[in-house]
């Protein structure tokens, strides 16, 4: 099992600092990575949680510049909402920079008025994603780029620098059967949002019968001080949280691994960087180590 930290780099609370001191505490503390949040622009009636955020690879470039074995991650970019062509390019110079250790999980995104504002179309998102990623693979992989899709063509088209690998992992976010048919079919990773342990289970045995080898994730709301319920989510999709004692957070992630997780992403948030970084080493005190 491996363990990521989802950043706070949403809400108003965490300043930019504080996001670079968190991710410090994480690499010395047997996390393997961070991951960064995503939203360009929402209507006002969503501010909460994601009214102000931090974009994600800028942020990560500054955790990246600041630590050396730490890897960092988006979850996820709204892949459909953004040009893929510049995506990857800024994607690909982030991974130089790091040295390999960027990681990019993609949703298709669900917030309509965000794509209206953004002049994204949301009713083919879908479509437009599964494209996107496609032409990204090449722009990281080929010497000479030629492209024919729905939505992108590209002819003798030249991209560079490539990523340090000629290519950057792709994990697909979200919860039911299309993402999963997506992370089978594109991705190096499936990444639900608080999903309960038998739709994990549905989803990681749906993964296994395809024979492809890849990441089974879960980017989980995680509480080392007290019990939490079952809760509605910003999109209204039903999630679970891992809480409680040390011993019931090991049982809560132990039920996950049976089910097929391999990599835990654990979102521990306060309006106090002091609170998360303690929360942060009682974790990885009380479940990292007990991995070994």
């Amino acid at each position: 099992m491996k363990f990521g930290y989802i950043l706070p780099n949403y809400g108003d609370k965490i300043e930019a600092q504080e996001l670079l001191e968190i991710s410090k505490v994480c690499e010395e503390n047997g996390f393997d990575s961070v991951w960064a949040t995503d939203h360009v622009i929402m209507p006002s009636s969503l501010k909460e949680p994601y009214g102000q955020l931090l974009e994600p690879l800028i942020t990560l470039a500054f955790v990246a510049g600041a630590t050396g074995r730490l890897r960092v991650g988006t979850s996820c970019v709204v892949l459909p909402q953004r040009n893929p062509i510049l995506l990857a390019k800024q994607a690909a110079a982030l991974d130089v920079f790091s040295n390999g250790r960027l990681m990019l999980g993609f949703g298709a995104g669900w917030a309509e008025q965000e794509f209206g504002f953004l002049n994204a179309e949301f009713a083919g998102r879908g479509k437009v994603m599964d494209e996107s990623i496609m032409l990204m693979k090449a722009l990281w992989r080929d010497d000479v780029i030629n492209f024919e899709g729905d939505y992108f063509r590209l002819k003798d088209a030249l991209f560079l620098p490539k990523p340090v690998n000629r290519d950057i992992p792709v994990w697909i976010g979200g919860n039911g059967p299309t993402a999963i048919r997506r992370a089978i079919r594109l991705g190096e990773g499936w990444h639900p949002v608080g999903p309960d342990v038998e739709e994990f289970r549905r989803g990681a045995e749906e993964i296994r019968r395809s024979n492809r080898k890849i990441v089974l994730s879960a980017r989980m709301t995680t509480d080392v001080r007290k019990k939490r319920e079952t809760y509605v989510g910003p999109n209204g999709e039903k999630r679970v949280a891992v809480s409680g004692t040390a011993s019931d957070i090991r049982k809560g992630i132990e039920a996950y691994a049976e089910a097929g997780l391999e990599y835990y992403c654990a979102s521990i948030n306060h309006p106090a960087a002091a609170d998360i970084v303690t929360d942060l080493k009682r974790f990885s005190a009380d479940v990292i180590g007990s991995y070994g």
